[in-house]
């Protein structure tokens, strides 16, 4: 399938390149490694060919400054309609192009969504979004420059952005693994702050919640993507990357329920130590109520107005309190043999 207007061919500029307008990074891919960022005044583009990749990122609140860009791709009527927060994953054609909607993560330890619009044609991606995702920046890392991204295909080189986005969930679902962990192992201690506990338990079943509603309406579009038969890969050869991605899919969610689980496992956990402090309570109740229950019976007795010559004599008063207090040191030693408290 052929892509819509093809840019003219471009002659880049080195690596020292002027840094891009904020909101927007502009690279190129070529099939003999020299990868290079292109500048805001080297628009509009000449010609791309066959062995580069064209990789547009925008910020949505900046795509007025790149009009002659969008002129140049045959998409400036479709970029002016796109929303800025598409509900829900989506997969849309568009005469020589497909259109996909997902939702994307940023770098770092927070779960922070974020709508993401790819349009991909035969040697170009454009992905907007609202907000600075730096993927391109992100993207290119690990590659530490020259690559043969160039020689890839639109559709195949969409495959690698969103894996390297699963990828990121990946990163994301281990660091919420390794937090439940660190939690189980405050709440065995001693004496944890089960406020503190408990308030940080619902935040870390609301992010597994959170990401689950996330991934799983891309199962239906990733599907599609990976279809031998389906038209909407831009051709069945790019299929097995996008089964592959969806396999890879399924294993992110699988991880997030098992940190959902690990998270089941913690509440009762949580529980079984607030049932464990309530019980030594009980048992320090229990113990203060049979230290004085004695004491309480002997001084009822003595109490009663019976005329009982054994009452008359002073000096048993001292007796009494020495009897409630041998009393109450037996209890309290045999409370103490039998770790009652």
């Amino acid at each position: 399938m052929s892509a819509p207007t093809r840019p003219r061919r471009v002659e880049t500029a080195g690596a020292d390149a002027a840094a891009p307008t904020q909101g927007s990074r502009i690279w190129l891919y070529s099939g003999d490694g020299d990868d290079t960022p292109i500048r805001h005044d080297d628009l509009p583009l000449p010609d791309l060919g066959d062995k580069q990749m064209l990789w547009v990122d925008v910020d949505l609140e900046c795509v007025d400054e790149l009009e002659t860009l969008w002129h140049d791709l045959g998409i400036e009527d479709l970029v002016s309609t796109l929303p800025e927060a598409p509900e829900q994953p989506a997969l849309l054609q568009h005469n020589g192009m497909i259109q996909l909607n997902v939702i994307a993560i940023g770098e770092g330890p927070n779960y922070e969504p974020t709508p993401l619009h790819c349009l991909v044609a035969e040697n170009w991606v454009v992905t907007l979004h609202h907000g600075r995702l730096d993927l391109v920046d992100e993207f290119n890392k690990p590659f530490h420059g020259e690559t043969l991204l160039g020689e890839l295909d639109g559709p195949s080189f969409l495959s690698l952005v969103l894996d390297w986005q699963v990828s990121g969930y990946f990163r994301l679902i281990q660091a919420l693994q390794g937090d439940i962990d660190r939690l189980d192992e405050e709440l065995l201690q001693r004496t944890p702050d089960q406020v503190a506990l408990l308030h940080r338990l619902q935040k870390l079943r609301m992010r597994v919640r959170q990401l689950r509603h996330t991934l799983g309406p891309h199962r239906e579009v990733l599907s599609l993507l990976g279809h031998p038969e389906s038209d909407a890969a831009l051709g069945s050869i790019t299929a097995p990357d996008y089964q592959r991605l969806e396999d890879r899919l399924e294993r992110a969610i699988d991880s997030v329920d098992t940190a959902r689980e690990m998270i089941v496992g913690s509440f009762d956990i949580f529980m079984t130590r607030t049932a464990q402090a309530t019980n030594e309570i009980v048992k320090r109740l229990t113990v203060v109520s049979v230290l004085l229950l004695p004491a309480g019976v002997i001084a009822g007795i003595m109490g009663m107005n019976f005329k009982v010559g054994f009452f008359n004599r002073p000096g048993m008063f001292w007796v009494v309190l020495a009897t409630m207090g041998a009393i109450a040191g037996a209890t309290l030693l045999v409370a103490r043999h039998r770790d009652w408290f």
